[in-house]
Parts: C-alpha cells; structure tokens; sequence
C-alpha cells in the first residue's frame, strides 16, 4: 500500500463494527434532559443585562398571551387563537397597559408585542400620589395595570357584563402573578389605589375604560438607571399605540354604568401588602362527620411546571358521562388552600368565599358537599344532588359535568356595609380561585374545567343548599372533557342569557 493512500485511509471515519454506535451512544449520553436544570425560557430583569421591558414582554406572552395553533377545518387551514386565561364573558374585556417607572408606557397589542404609547411615564411620586401602598422600604420599578373595557362584555350579557370583566381581570392577575413569583419576583395585588387618579394619568377620560388591578414589582435598591433601549422605539412605520376610541354605543353604556364605576365610589384605604386567607370555614361539625380528602401532588416549585400548566390549560367545551375520582377531587380543592396573593387589601377582610361541591358522577362520593379548607375535607349536606341545568341557565354542559364548585358569600350585606372595594375584592379572589383551579386541573391533565358566569342566584343557592343570605358569585363545572363537544355560548348571542336579538 502506498504512503499516499495510506494517508487517505487515516482520514476515513472508522467503519470498524461499534465505532459508530459508541458515536451515537455518546450522543444520546451527551444530550440527555435533567428536569432539575430546567429554566424558564422566561427571565428576569436584570439592571443592565435584560431591561423590564423585555422580562415584562416575555412574561405576557405566556401569563396573557395569545397562544396560535394552525388547524385544518372544513376543508381549510384555519389559525386558533386562545389566551391562557379563560373568561366568563368569552370576549375578554380589557386590556393591559404597562408602565416602567421613570421610562415610558406600552400597550400589549393582540401580537403579542408591548408597543410603546403616548401615556407620559410612571413615576414613583405619580404612583405615590395614586394611593399605591408598596412593602415600606422597596421602590416600585414596573406596575401591569389591567384596564377593564364593560362595554366589550356589557354588549353581549347586558349589566351582568361589568360583573364579568371584575373575573377576567382577577384570572389574568392571577396568572401573571403566580407566573412571575416562580421566576422569582413577587409582585403586588393592588385593587384599593386612587382609580381615578390613575385613570387621570392614563387620560382614560372619555374613553368608557377604568383600571380595576394592578401588580406592581418593587426592590429594596432604588431602580437603577438605564439607557433607554434602542428596540423601545416604534419600529419603523409603527405609530404610538392609542386605545380605541368609542363609538355612540358604547358611550351610553358607560353612562349607564355612573355610581355603579370605581371611578364614581368610595375604596377602602389600602392595607400594607400581606398575603389573607381566601376561603372561610364552613360552621363547625364533629370531626367524625368530616370526609378527609386525599391531599395529591403539591404545588409545582418551578417555573417550568408553573409555564406548562399555564400553556396546557384549556376550557372544556362539554364532558363525557364518565366519573372523576374522589383523589381528583381533593388535588383540585387542594389548590385552593394556599394563600392569596400579596394584595394592599386588609388581612382581615370579611370577603372570604365558602366553597361548595356538587357530586353527581363523583366515584364513591354523591350529594352536596361544604369544604372545609383547613383540614381538607368535605362536610356533608344532601345526599341527594339535584339537575344543574336550572342553576346555569338551561346550559347541557352543566348536565353533563361531573361536579360543580361553587363559590359562596352573603355579596348583598357585605357590599351593603362595605361598599365598592368588596364587591371588587369578592369578584377578584373568585376569579383567583377559579384560576387556580384551572391550572390544577392542567396539572392533572385527565379532568376539564369551565367557569360559568351565567347561572341564575335563587336556584345556584337551592342546589348548594347555601345558608340564607349566601349568594353564588362564580360556579365552575368540572369533568372528564368531551373534544367533540360544541359549545353554544361561543356563539355571537349566548343563547343561555335567553337573548334572540341584540343591537350592535
């Protein structure tokens, strides 16, 4: 063999039998996944390194953003568009407005991009002379203001409407802060704050929308000072975001809306931030006539388990008459226990929901139920659970739902003798509930959620059998999900509010 040729061969791989399996091995050994060195393809902010308004940008597309999914229905390609959190009035009624403390003000656009707009900046004295309390000693570097929009929701379900849009801002709050607390942050639940100041500064005169909460995020070191970005400019031939201006329409609505508005009603001060119990204890029984339930998986600890619960949540559009298991039940009750959220409302606010549980196709469990959160378990009060259908007005998803939730508490006294920032606070722990409910129910991955807003006072309080005063403020259906269902309220009028007609 001559040198030459030999030098040729020395560059070949070896063909040898095992050299390109112990090269594959290798590989596969190399690229092996650990779940305890995932990340969040979500960051923080870091002074100097990733700017707010990219974290923040980042942390909507998954807390709020638009998710797409290409389908192919009746013979064409079709792009789905679903947000991460669901809504009781299914035209999510608001809209989020982001304001980085001394740097500027964006809009979240439907693209999924925060556009800056023509708001003047935030700054740590505007929001002081807001009314916005923070932990004593942090300085507030970004705040998330989710402005409600009534008429979006009001021009389909009527004045019930206003109540929707106080659920979808108390989910989407919700998930952002949990979201944002997994990746290390711990943002502020603000709902007693100076609305019309706020509003004032956002110039929302005239424009039929008020905020209704805001999550703000403070550091103990005052916020360093940045170099704007040269991508915070309007791309090229990109204007200011501006809100919609309102049509005649909406404009009545609104007026019709004077002193019922935050922007028309007394709050109460705010609190210093501190976390509260959400739910209150049914009257106490023997401890033998308790049904402990089983106590499932804790919470996720990562951001990772937080994101893909958050993405893989779905509303179901029916279920199947299969049963859900009682060890179903409990992690989803379970989800319920935790703390709420840091908010500036008092710790020792009466607006706390009962909870109660429909079992109608529960395995080993029927009846009316009381949960009682603090020993994890289920009081119970009929053994006997009535059709839903009548409570949810008619709906047939309702009479196929395993089980329903409901949240309960006497809102007529209550905002009575509180006023406004019950009838807020009450909507908005609620709507965390029921989020935290919905990502539980991801988690497990077998079991369908879906809230419903539509459901008649009087016959919701005869199938919990709720105590007199007691009114149902959300009620969620849960069930093995059926994909093949169709839902009739996704039409343009929800036929279970009994409408046949509607001016547009």
């Amino acid at each position: 063999m001559n040198e030459a040729f030999s030098s040729e061969l020395s560059t070949l791989p070896d063909t040898r039998p095992g050299a390109a399996g112990k090269e594959l091995v290798d590989l596969w050994n190399d690229s092996r996944l650990r779940t305890a060195q995932a990340k969040s393809s979500s960051v923080r902010p870091a002074p100097r390194l990733v700017p707010w308004h990219s974290a923040l940008e980042d942390i909507l597309k998954v807390g709020y953003g638009v998710q797409t999914q290409p389908r192919f229905v009746a013979g064409a390609w079709q792009r789905v568009r679903w947000r991460t959190t669901p809504s009781a009035g299914a035209l999510y009624p608001f809209e989020v407005i982001v304001g980085i403390v001394g740097e500027g003000s964006y809009l979240w656009d439907i693209e999924g991009r925060l556009v800056p707009c023509a708001m003047a900046p935030l700054t740590a004295e505007d929001l002081a002379a807001a009314g916005f309390v923070t932990t004593p000693g942090h300085h507030p570097e970004a705040v998330l203001i989710l402005v409600a929009r009534p008429w979006l929701s009001m021009k389909k379900y009527h004045r019930r409407g206003y109540s929707y849009c106080h659920l979808d801002v108390g989910h989407t709050a919700t998930n952002l802060a949990i979201y944002t607390s997994a990746l290390g942050l711990t943002p502020t639940v603000h709902l007693r704050f100076s609305h019309t100041a706020l509003a004032g500064h956002l110039k929302l005169g005239g424009l039929c929308r008020e905020p209704l909460a805001v999550l703000s995020f403070a550091s103990p070191e005052p916020p360093a000072v940045l170099e704007p970005a040269a991508d915070l400019e309007p791309a090229a031939g990109l204007e200011l975001a501006c809100l919609e201006l309102p049509g005649q329409q909406e404009i009545v609505n609104w007026e019709s809306l004077r002193g019922v508005l935050s922007l028309d009603c007394p709050l109460e001060p705010p609190c210093a931030p501190a976390v509260s119990t959400l739910l209150r204890e049914p009257p106490e029984m023997p401890e033998e006539s308790l049904l402990p339930l089983p106590a499932g998986r804790p919470l996720p600890s990562a951001a990772t388990e937080w994101r893909s619960a958050i993405l893989g949540r779905r509303s179901a559009k029916g279920f199947r008459n299969e049963p859900v298991s009682v060890a179903q039940i409990g992690e989803l009750l379970g989800a319920l226990r935790v703390p709420g959220l840091p908010a500036d409302c008092s710790p020792e606010d009466p607006a706390r929901l009962g909870v109660r549980l429909v079992a109608r196709n529960v395995e080993g469990l029927a009846g009316v139920f009381a949960y009682a959160p603090r020993s994890h378990a289920l009081q119970r009060i009929d053994e006997h659970a009535g059709d839903p259908r009548p409570a949810c007005m008619q709906q047939e998803i309702a009479g196929d739902a395993a089980a329903l939730v409901i949240f309960h508490a006497p809102i007529c006294h209550l905002v009575e003798q509180q006023g406004y920032s019950t009838f807020a606070e009450l909507h908005f722990h609620a709507a965390q509930l029921g989020q935290r409910l919905h990502l539980a129910a991801a988690r497990l991955g077998a079991v369908g959620i879906t809230c419903v807003g539509g459901f008649d006072d009087e016959q919701c309080a005869m199938l919990a059998h709720l105590d007199a005063g007691d009114e149902a403020v959300y009620v969620i259906l849960l069930g093995i999900p059926n994909d093949a269902a169709f839902k009739h309220d996704r039409l343009s009028v929800a036929f279970s509010h009994g409408y046949t007609t509607l001016e547009t």
